[in-house]
């Protein structure tokens, strides 16, 4: 059995082994009894407890055994030398496949100097709480701060074994409380990150007498193990009798609000990102646009602006993940809203998505072979017509668009290349890593782009 009574003065931990009715005492616990060896059996424990307590103590320890997972006696014992002792005795049941209770795992401690001898031995019926002149009791005081604490909460000896855990830290590593006593860290946390230094830390402490604190610690624990989660932790050395006894430490699970900041700094790092590229190609096609359209160059500029703009807003809305291609398509056909279905027909299924890095490059294509559809082809007139279809790929790795013009005035092969073509043409292809092609044919302009859907 592990000695405690080195970090907890007047506490001792107990292990009943119900099948076997077997004992398992602590020196702490034996000092606290004052005897010099653990009874061999269950009846002997009886024996020290005081005669007015006995008979309720064997029916709450029955009333345990039947149904609970944890357990809190008050008590008194009387020691062989006649001195009478108030206990609190805290503990949890271990049971079988069936059910059945087979062990019980406690810490007892001996708190006569901070009780209410009055009410004490009512046992958990009585109202515990208050001292009888008004004060609250320091046994209640500190088992709340321990038990409900909203932090995790573990006690080390020098040896750095736990001798002590509170419910919230046991849950965080994802092991009983009484599975803790006894072991080290490392025996019970093999996957926290360089384990080796977190022990070699806690042996500093315990060596310096000097705590530690905001220490951050992660790792996978049998909680989760298969999710790396973040700590911090603060570490204090525990004195008794002028020396270094044992450690304690506050744990806080951190790994949300590091989550959360490492969602932010990816963010404002993608954002940087995505605001240079847009405000080197919104320069590039100022440029460009100057240079091609000098005489109008304020309208074709602010409408070229506003496809981006708009491919902008649904990629917001959907936060930079891949958006609808039929979403796109109609966001280039503001002003024909009321063709689509007649004259402009949209073909393709309606869950087909494209990549966030492809949708500023697409709308601005669309964008201006609607320009030109309303300047010179199939819009510009009332008889014309406009299909856009898309395609994946049987094997679901490329996305083929074809946009096709019939019905409009004759079609000429455009007698320069301007940055219209530019932005349809090679720009396009470079920015999906695709194919391009256009067939400028008299019935009507067919323009069509494949590409692969992944990277």
């Amino acid at each position: 059995m592990l000695d405690i009574d080195e970090v907890i003065p007047g506490t001792g931990s107990y292990e009943w082994h119900l099948s076997g009715d077997r004992l398992l005492w602590s020196k702490g616990l034996l000092a606290l009894y004052g005897l010099t060896q653990a009874p061999d059996r269950g009846e002997g424990f009886f024996t020290s407890v005081h005669p007015e307590d006995r008979a309720r103590i064997r029916q709450e320890m029955a009333e345990v055994c039947a149904k609970a997972e944890r357990f809190e006696h008050r008590f008194r014992i009387v020691r062989p030398d006649g001195r009478l002792r108030f206990v609190l005795d805290r503990g949890v049941v271990v049971r079988d496949a069936t059910g059945a209770a087979v062990k019980l795992s406690g810490v007892e401690t001996d708190v006569t100097d901070v009780v209410d001898a009055s009410t004490f031995s009512a046992g958990q019926g009585a109202a515990p709480a208050a001292r009888g002149d008004g004060r609250m009791e320091e046994a209640d005081v500190i088992d709340a701060l321990f038990n409900d604490a909203p932090v995790g909460i573990g006690i080390w000896d020098r040896d750095l074994r736990f001798v002590k855990i509170n419910p919230l830290l046991a849950e965080m590593n994802g092991l009983a409380p009484e599975v803790h006593i006894g072991k080290t860290p490392k025996e019970l946390l093999p996957e926290v990150v360089d384990i080796d230094g977190v022990t070699s830390l806690l042996q500093e402490i315990l060596n310096s007498g000097v705590a530690k604190r905001d220490v951050e610690i992660s790792g996978c624990t049998p909680a989760r193990p298969s999710e790396r989660r973040y700590w911090k932790e603060h570490f204090f050395p525990i004195r008794s009798a002028g020396r270094v006894s044992g450690l304690a430490a506050i744990v806080e699970d951190v790994t949300e609000a590091r989550k959360a900041q490492e969602t932010i700094d990816a963010l404002l790092h993608e954002l940087n990102h995505r605001s240079k590229n847009l405000v080197s190609l919104i320069l590039a096609i100022s440029r460009q646009t100057a240079r091609s359209r000098p005489d109008d160059f304020l309208p074709v500029f602010q409408s070229r602006l506003e496809s981006m703009s708009a491919a902008q807003d649904l990629l917001v809305r959907r936060s930079w993940q891949d958006i609808e291609l039929e979403a796109l398509v109609r966001s280039q056909l503001p002003h024909f809203a009321e063709l689509i279905g007649t004259r402009i027909i949209l073909r393709g299924a309606p869950d087909v998505v494209i990549p966030a890095s492809a949708a500023q490059s697409l709308a601005l294509a669309f964008h201006e072979l609607t320009t030109n559809a309303v300047k010179y082809g199939a819009l510009s007139n009332e008889a014309g017509k406009l299909t856009i279809a898309w395609q994946v790929s049987p094997d679901g790795t490329e996305l083929q668009i074809v946009w096709r013009e019939r019905g409009g005035p004759a079609v000429l092969p455009p007698s320069r290349k301007g940055f219209g073509s530019t932005l349809t043409g090679a720009m396009l292809q470079s920015t999906l890593s695709g194919e391009i092609e256009a067939d400028y044919s008299s019935e009507g302009l067919t323009w069509s782009v494949k590409f692969p859907l992944s990277p």
